[in-house]
């Protein structure tokens, strides 16, 4: 079986839940958004065929865990590939938007999904439906501090999600980094948010 393939990559996890993890990276290509701050905006495009023979060859066997990412991962049928990666003994995260849901046969086998749901600022208005709660976490990029958060406010009640999965951060496109993280802090105090404040990390630390 073939992939569409961007790139394959190892480093350390920079978001979420898993932040700090040494990784291996599998970047499929083609995404169903445009989102207007992306900044893997290159994932849009085609990619290249790559077999999971050769997926498989690439990946860093000394490295706890892999990540399949995107693009939007799931737009792929990505089971054979997550078993084979499993076979290795790694973790395995994926990084989607939220607007496909994983087959309950990829549910099995993924370890962690990373779910980043889409805002207003995206540039989309999506109607998405999490009443089954699958994500592991949900990872909101916010752009407008105050209106943002208020909108995940909105979307936690109106999906009924558990406000302990949620992490907000701040727009990685910022030049202005660590001055968007501590805006984004404050208010989440301000407003007695229960939301986990995370940076990305290669935001902070340049490393590939």
């Amino acid at each position: 079986m073939e992939y569409r393939v961007i790139e394959i990559f190892s480093s350390i996890q920079g978001e979420g839940e898993v932040i700090g993890v040494p990784s291996n990276f599998i970047r499929l290509a083609t995404c169903n958004l445009r989102c207007v701050w992306c900044d893997t905006k290159y994932s849009w495009e085609k990619g290249e065929l790559i077999s999971i023979e050769e997926i498989i060859k690439r990946l860093d066997k000394t490295l706890p865990a892999t990540t399949i990412t995107g693009g939007e991962p799931l737009l792929q049928n990505i089971v054979p590939l997550a078993l084979a990666i499993k076979e290795m003994g790694q973790r395995i995260v994926v990084e989607t938007n939220g607007t496909i849901k994983p087959h309950e046969e990829l549910r099995k086998i993924v370890d962690v999904f990373s779910v980043s749901p889409k805002l207003s600022n995206s540039g989309h208005k999506i109607a998405y439906n999490f009443t089954d709660d699958w994500a592991t976490y949900y990872k909101f990029v916010i752009l407008y501090t105050r209106k943002d958060l208020e909108e995940v406010v909105r979307f936690v009640e109106e999906n009924g999600i558990r406000k302990d999965k949620v992490i907000v951060q701040p727009d990685g496109n910022r030049k202005d980094y660590e001055i968007a993280l501590k805006e984004l802090a404050e208010a989440v105090m301000d407003l007695r948010l229960p939301f986990r404040v995370l940076p990305q990390l290669h935001r902070i630390i340049s490393f590939r």
